[in-house]
């Protein structure tokens, strides 16, 4: 009817369209002697995307058990998919620092997520002050710790001797608590900007689906560590979140995602201004994996709508904003 028609090709009805595709639509992949990838994660394999296949198993073949250690960063999906755009839409593009590996777990948290509160930083001596974003870094607190972790990637600071480094990482991130990173800002060692300062963590027990598999199939991959210094400190140019910053802090996020790249390019990987070429009309393909069934729209820029939604809704309280 008529409220059907107006609510057609709006993001709820694109949502329900690629949650159908992903849940009601079968295919006997059998039949065209293809197996089909896990509903998430990795490159979803249709009939022709031979090069989708290439780019999975290459990334593959990069990534080990031992690439993960506490220190790396991970880096979303670049897929044309996004396996994030259904579920936990807060890891589209997402950049997690992991905390922490051992035998039973892998905790990291997300570094690109500035919310709504802030560390006021204050110098009675100079009557300045700087307000740190405080950032969600996930859903889950390391028990017995300060529930705010103050991380920073500066060498001089690591020179210093101010905190020390996750794992064996010594010339990456490392993180410092908060008296130590307060007395370096008040004594002029450091500056408020040198440091992110994180709240949760994310959690990938070993058993099941764990992080070393989801970098395995493509869900993550492992940024190389001569990208680490220019990722953090494009991270840095985020603002303590509010409704009109919303768009420039997702418009970072990107901007540090696309940075954290691997210097091998693999052919599903798109560039953010790739347009669509194909669509309702002349030339139409409603095989096209890559737009939402019976739409013109990307599901890429579907992904990046759903991540621009969870901000809105689960960080700024403000869901009709995105």
């Amino acid at each position: 009817g008529d409220t059907a028609d107006e609510c057609s090709g709006s993001f709820d009805d694109l949502m329900l369209k690629e949650w159908s595709q992903e849940n009601l639509v079968k295919f006997d992949y059998r039949e065209a002697g293809l197996a089909k990838n896990p509903s998430f994660g990795g490159v979803d394999i249709s009939a022709g995307t031979i090069d989708k296949v290439m780019g999975a198993a290459a990334r593959a073949s990069l990534s080990s058990d031992d690439d993960i250690k506490a220190g790396s960063i991970l880096r979303g999906s670049a897929a044309d998919r996004s396996p994030f755009l259904l579920q936990k839409q807060e890891l589209h593009h997402s950049l997690v620092l992991v905390v922490l590996e051992d035998e039973k777990v892998t905790l990291g948290c997300m570094l690109n997520h500035p919310a709504t509160k802030g560390y006021d930083v204050s110098d009675s001596n100079k009557g300045t002050s700087s307000i740190i974003p405080v950032r969600y870094g996930g859903d889950y607190a390391i028990k017995g710790q300060s529930p705010l972790m103050w991380i920073h990637c500066n060498q001089q600071l690591r020179d210093s001797g101010l905190g020390e480094p996750f794992g064996d990482q010594s010339k990456g991130i490392y993180k410092c608590s908060q008296e130590e990173a307060t007395e370096a800002i008040s004594y002029n060692i450091a500056k408020p900007e040198d440091f992110l300062i994180m709240s949760g963590v994310c959690v990938w027990p070993k058993i099941g689906n764990n992080l070393a598999n989801e970098v395995k199939r493509g869900v993550f991959e492992v940024v190389e560590q001569s990208k680490v210094d220019e990722v953090f400190q494009t991270l840095q140019k985020q603002e303590m979140l509010t409704k009109e910053n919303l768009a420039e802090n997702l418009a970072v996020t990107n901007e540090a995602w696309q940075k954290a790249a691997s210097s091998k390019s693999f052919p599903d990987e798109k560039g953010p201004d790739e347009t669509l070429t194909l669509g309702i009309g002349e030339g139409f393909d409603e095989d096209d994996d890559t737009v939402v069934f019976n739409s013109d729209k990307k599901v890429s820029q579907l992904a990046n709508d759903a991540l621009k939604k969870w901000v809105a809704t689960f960080l700024l309280g403000s869901p009709t904003l995105a």
